[in-house]
């Protein structure tokens, strides 16, 4: 990308200009540099993204860019339905331990209620 780029410097003691670029020519101001007293001492310039709409690297960019954007779009929706997916398991885990308890609870009043039924049946 930076052989699209054109740099323009100005030195501290004299001012060169690499190339001159006018405004209409379609270029825009990427980037630039100030020294410590806010003067202009370095400026990046870019095409225009419109002007080289058609160039095969620009096509490619913008292709890879919305590849990038698609993959980003599909890693948040499957972020989402792990969350989503996670939280359904650790509300059946907490389903689970319930039942589990209440089996204990079961299993625990059906071995009173048996031993209880053979002291009944010993004492008679």
């Amino acid at each position: 990308l930076w052989s699209d780029h054109i740099l323009i410097c100005l030195s501290i003691t004299k001012i060169t200009i690499t190339e001159t670029i006018g405004p209409k020519e379609g270029w825009q101001v990427y980037s630039s540099a100030q020294d410590a007293d806010g003067r202009c001492i370095c400026t990046v310039v870019a095409p225009e993204q419109n002007l080289c709409s058609r160039d095969a690297k620009s096509r490619q960019l913008r292709q890879l860019l919305e590849k990038v954007q698609n993959m980003s779009q599909s890693i948040e929706v499957l972020n989402l339905r792990t969350q989503r997916d996670f939280q359904y398991v650790i509300k059946m885990e907490n389903q689970m331990k319930g039942l589990r308890t209440k089996f204990r609870q079961i299993e625990d009043d059906r071995k009173s209620v048996m031993a209880r039924n053979f002291q009944k049946g010993c004492t008679q």
